[in-house]
Parts: C-alpha cells; sequence; structure tokens
C-alpha cells in the first residue's frame, strides 16, 4: 500500500508567515493554482489515488479536493490529521514568536523541542503525537483488511493532505526519530511525501517532492 502524504495550497497566513495552527485559514489563489498543478503533474506521472483522508480545516479540505480531480475517490474527513493547537500565539507571525517574551517558551516547538512546554492554550506533545499514532494504526488495521480482499479491489494509493506539524508529526512517528528531529524538516506548501505500508511497517520512499515544478 502507497502512502502519499502533502501539506495543503498555500494561504495568506503561509505568504505573511503567520502561525495558523487549529484556526480555519483558506487557500489564496496560489495556493488553489499550486494544488490544481500539483494534481495534473501527479496525473500525468500515473500517480492516482483510491481513497483520500484530509484535516476537516477548509484550507486541506479544499486542497483535498482539488487532488481529487483526476480520481474520484471517496474522501474521509479526519480530525486525528488537524494542525497542532498553537493557541494564543496563532495569528502572529514568525518574527513575533522570536522576539516577543511572551512566546519564549512556545518557540521551542520550532527551535528546540525537546523544550517544548504547553502554555497559552497550545497542544501537548503527548496528546499530538498520540493522536498521530491513534490515526497511524487505523491505516495499519486498513491494510490487513485489503489481504482479504480480491487484488483487483483493493486500496492500493491513499492520500493524506493535512498541514506541516502533521507532515513532521507522521514523519515523526513513521521513523520513530527524536522530537528534536521532528523539527528541522522543512515542509513546502504541496510538497509530496511517500511512504510504503507493508505488513504494518511504514518505510519513507521520499520527502518534500515537489511535482509542481517538474
Amino acid at each position: 500500500m502507497n502512502i502519499y502524504f502533502m501539506r495543503h495550497g498555500e494561504t495568506e497566513w503561509n505568504k505573511e508567515q503567520r502561525i495558523q495552527g487549529s484556526t480555519d485559514i483558506p487557500l489564496n489563489q496560489n495556493g488553489i493554482d499550486l494544488a490544481q498543478k500539483t494534481s495534473d503533474l501527479l496525473y500525468q506521472n500515473n500517480i492516482s489515488f483510491d481513497l483520500i483522508y484530509t484535516s476537516p480545516l477548509i484550507r486541506a479540505a479544499k486542497t483535498a479536493e482539488i487532488m481529487n480531480c483526476h480520481s474520484s475517490a471517496r474522501i474521509i474527513h479526519e480530525e486525528r490529521i488537524k494542525e497542532f493547537v498553537f493557541g494564543e500565539a496563532e495569528g502572529i507571525t514568525y518574527t513575533e514568536l522570536r522576539t516577543n517574551p511572551k512566546f519564549c517558551n512556545l518557540k521551542n516547538w520550532f527551535l528546540n523541542p525537546i523544550e517544548y512546554k504547553d502554555e497559552l492554550g497550545a497542544e501537548s506533545f503527548n496528546h499530538f503525537f498520540s493522536r498521530i499514532e491513534s490515526f497511524l494504526e487505523s491505516l495499519k488495521e486498513l491494510e490487513k483488511e485489503q489481504q482479504s480482499i480480491a487484488q483487483e479491489n483493493q486500496i492500493k494509493n491513499i492520500l493524506i493532505v493535512c498541514h506541516g506539524g502533521v507532515v513532521r508529526g507522521l514523519l515523526k512517528v513513521m521513523t520513530n526519530c527524536s522530537v528534536q528531529e521532528f523539527a528541522k524538516t522543512k515542509i513546502p506548501n504541496c510538497g509530496i511525501n511517500l511512504a510504503t505500508l507493508n505488513n504494518g511497517k511504514f518505510k519513507i520512499e521520499y520527502t518534500a517532492r515537489i511535482f509542481s515544478e517538474i
């Protein structure tokens, strides 16, 4: 089973370098165009999807809708892959995050995650990684179910449309890397990551591939 997972298209808050988290910000026109070009080029590379999971936040859900234009797959809105909740920091710029003493701890999420502590309404790492792990366990269960289904009816390609923090979380859990490594990964808008799932084991094939630049 192939598990493709990606960050949504660009939003105005991405462009302004603001922290989005759980705030429901729509795609801007560039984000829509980026998702469409990514969808078209994946299709030209013979990649289509049998099932799509998306975060219910509008920037991800709209990206999933666009990514499905060549597939007609069932789309499932999945709460467990919503973006990390950044609490009172949502809406501020990354510059303010680094310079405002109020957020001196929260900036560790990005710069030194081993020292991060949840405060100001932000989510804990324990809760965040627990929901990521729970979601990935459900994919393993799906893989088991597929083994009893006729080959021609099996789900072979799954797409997960989510967020930068969630892509990092998926990579961390799949590879069992440290929290400190987790924050170093660069996650571009509409960057495509691919993992295979075989007998309950994930293997990363590539990360952050930009099909819109092919």
